[in-house]
């Protein structure tokens, strides 16, 4: 029995105000290494990162290393929103 394949499904990247600020902030390197690194999971959710453990009363979250800085998102079927973006060892306490 051969194994069809379903095509990637292209989920929308939503960036609050907040975040679309924090990505300007830093360096051209760092931004395109987020990008190359959130690209997987945000085209076909291959590669998802680890649930984010500890938050209560929300949606499931996911957070990704990338170098120095974490980013945390919702990861839904149809989009991925972008919730924070961090240098690691600041912890999560914005959530």
């Amino acid at each position: 029995m051969e194994e069809t394949r379903r095509p990637p499904v292209k989920r929308e990247v939503l960036l609050s105000s907040h975040v679309q600020q924090e990505f300007t902030n830093l360096d051209n390197r760092t931004r395109d290494r987020i990008r190359n690194a959130l690209e997987p999971a945000a085209t076909s959710g291959r590669g998802v990162p680890k649930k984010l453990r500890g938050v209560r009363g929300g949606p499931d979250l996911y957070r990704l290393r990338v170098r120095d800085y974490r980013v945390v998102f919702d990861l839904s079927p149809r989009q991925t929103k972008l919730i924070r973006i961090t240098r690691r060892g600041r912890g999560y306490d914005c959530l």
